[in-house]
């Protein structure tokens, strides 16, 4: 099974495009501070002004805590929304999904904690993304976190994907070339873990192809020489890794970066980066063999696609290991036993000693 359920525009960004989507007469628009500064969106949010009701929060931090969701819900708990818009990156989609089902009866912490599944309804949501890497626009999960208890995790479930989506490669060249590079790395653990993941399947794993040959031969170029072509074609597969994401899983890497992320004050794509070092050095000296079928799929061997990996890294800058972020050997144990989530989706997974020995080849 595999669909693709909102409306996809490509384009560039404008009043008439974006009035070609529902908005409705009351919007909250999450955008972070960046964005709402160097993305030119003042016109267009003046002209929307004429017809709607906006209310704008540029407030969102990196990983969306739990306290910056609190500030929107208490501000605006007597208005009665038609339409979400978010524009920026992963963690300011995500705090919108998070927001879109957080204005009913229903507590979005107690669905984060398990204390009861996600409501069937949700204010509509426009997805515009600004980094592509994440997939949040299109994936079935929002990721947030309980900055009290040090818990980061994720509201999951097909209510929370954005309605609609409008991709403009050039709201994605605006980004630093090192931040660019960093999420476009990000994308490319999408793809890599969606095919490996157990719960893949022969569409998800013909998706996630596409995707690494995309990031292997523009990446560069999107990053380097700020092309338009190369941009979009990277941000198009990173939106459909975002609908990978909702027909299979990540693997091992995503569970381990939600423990080090807090712990180091490290981004999403930067943990992932470093984690990468030691797990497709664990997938290789476990002969795993989906690994061995992703680079088959990719007419390589594995030590080929090992190769080009590390190339790309080398190329962005981007070649570290964890003991980039601040951790040693001496943080191995403590990590380790903090990993939750489905750990059993990677193949690589045999117990708990595949966590250490993935973070100790990490180094």
């Amino acid at each position: 099974m595999y669909y693709i359920k909102p409306v996809i525009s490509v384009g560039k960004i404008g009043i008439e495009s974006l009035k070609k989507f529902p908005i409705g007469k009351e919007v909250l628009i999450i955008s972070s501070k960046t964005v709402s500064k160097n993305y030119g969106l003042h016109d267009i949010f003046e002209k929307l002004k004429k017809e709607s009701t906006l209310y704008i929060f540029n407030h969102i931090r990196p990983d969306a805590p739990f306290e910056d969701l609190d500030r929107v819900l208490e501000e605006l708990k007597d208005v009665q929304l038609d339409t979400i818009i978010a524009i920026g990156g992963g963690s300011t989609i995500d705090a919108a999904k998070a927001l879109s089902i957080a204005f009913g009866k229903i507590s979005y912490k107690d669905i984060f904690y398990g204390k009861t599944q996600v409501p069937n309804s949700k204010i509509p949501l426009i997805a515009i993304p600004t980094t592509a890497g994440t997939g949040a626009e299109l994936s079935f999960g929002a990721i947030i976190y309980d900055k009290e208890n040090g818990k980061k995790g994720g509201i999951r479930g097909e209510i929370v994907q954005p309605d609609f989506v409008f991709i403009d490669a050039n709201l994605h060249n605006g980004c630093p070339t090192k931040l660019k590079a960093e999420v476009g790395f990000d994308c490319l653990t999408h793809a890599i873990e969606t095919y490996i993941s157990k719960k893949s399947n022969p569409i998800v794993k013909n998706q996630s192809i596409n995707c690494i040959k995309i990031i292997f031969q523009h990446l560069v170029s999107a990053c380097k020489d700020n092309s338009i072509y190369d941009m979009e074609k990277v941000a198009i597969a990173s939106s459909l890794m975002g609908i990978n994401l909702a027909f299979s899983s990540t693997c091992l890497p995503h569970r381990i970066q939600y423990v080090i992320g807090p712990m180091t004050g490290t981004s999403h794509a930067q943990g992932l980066i470093a984690i990468y070092k030691g797990w497709l050095q664990y997938l290789y000296n476990e002969n795993v063999d989906e690994l061995v079928d992703l680079a088959t799929d990719l007419e390589m061997s594995v030590v080929q696609f090992l190769d080009k990996v590390d190339n790309l890294k080398k190329e962005l800058s981007l070649n570290y290991g964890i003991s980039k972020l601040g951790l040693c050997q001496d943080h191995i144990e403590k990590i380790t036993s903090m990993v939750t989530g489905n750990v059993q989706a990677d193949p690589s997974y045999k117990d708990i000693n595949s966590i250490t020995n993935i973070l100790k080849l990490a180094l």
